[in-house]
């Protein structure tokens, strides 16, 4: 297996594991807001949200995605 470095790419090949044969999709944007605003990542299985973090540094928020997507895996 070749290694992922790219922080949507990890998440998203996290999310097929822990939701094998679902359509997933990952999601990234920028809220602006007082003192800076934030990164909201998301992961979707359908119309459903399955996990959401939030950070200012865009890196981050993905990582906080892998440690929520791990949370409802057994790893």
């Amino acid at each position: 297996m070749r290694k992922v470095v790219n922080p949507k790419a990890r998440v998203v090949a996290l999310a097929e594991m822990v939701r094998p044969g679902e359509d997933i999709k990952v999601h990234g944007s920028r809220v602006a807001g007082r003192g800076g605003g934030y990164f909201l990542a998301e992961v979707h299985s359908g119309s459903r949200v399955i996990a959401r973090a939030r950070d200012r540094d865009w890196r981050k928020a993905y990582k906080g995605l892998e440690i929520e997507l791990s949370k409802l895996g057994v790893f």
